[in-house]
């Protein structure tokens, strides 16, 4: 489970510079990742939490055997785990300089997609204690 959050934090960095990379060269893509590491980062490891949860969520429900359950679960848990990431793919397209408006609004957005990563965390960590007790 944690295998699975490490991979999706690392493929979500990966995606940033192989976009950054192919868009405006692998100077910019290092440049705008060193200008905002700090807020990228925590966005992958979210990310990454939310992924090992989600496994955890659905082996646990795999295990009890738990069908009407999971269906809801699941449902609530993805919705959860993904609709931050409408939000997740702005500030991306931003750092690519394809958008006056994402590029000046970077910040501000990657702070909101890592509000609302912290969101979906908390409501996938207590779907998980409820179907684990």
């Amino acid at each position: 489970m944690a295998r699975n959050g490490i991979l999706a934090a690392a493929g979500l960095l990966a995606l940033y510079a192989i976009t950054m990379t192919l868009l405006s060269g692998w100077a910019a893509a290092v440049e705008q990742f060193l200008a905002l590491w700090y807020l990228m980062i925590p966005l992958a490891i979210g990310f990454g939490i939310q992924v090992g949860l989600y496994t955890k969520m659905k082996a646990t429900l795999r295990s009890k055997s738990m069908m009407t359950t999971s269906g809801a679960t699941s449902g609530a848990a993805m919705l959860a785990c993904c609709a931050h990431h409408a939000t997740d793919v702005l500030p991306f397209l931003g750092l690519s300089g394809i958008s006056i408006f994402l590029t000046r609004y970077q910040a501000p957005l990657l702070l909101g997609s890592i509000g609302i990563n912290s969101i979906g965390i908390c409501i996938m960590h207590k779907h998980l204690k409820r179907i684990t007790v």
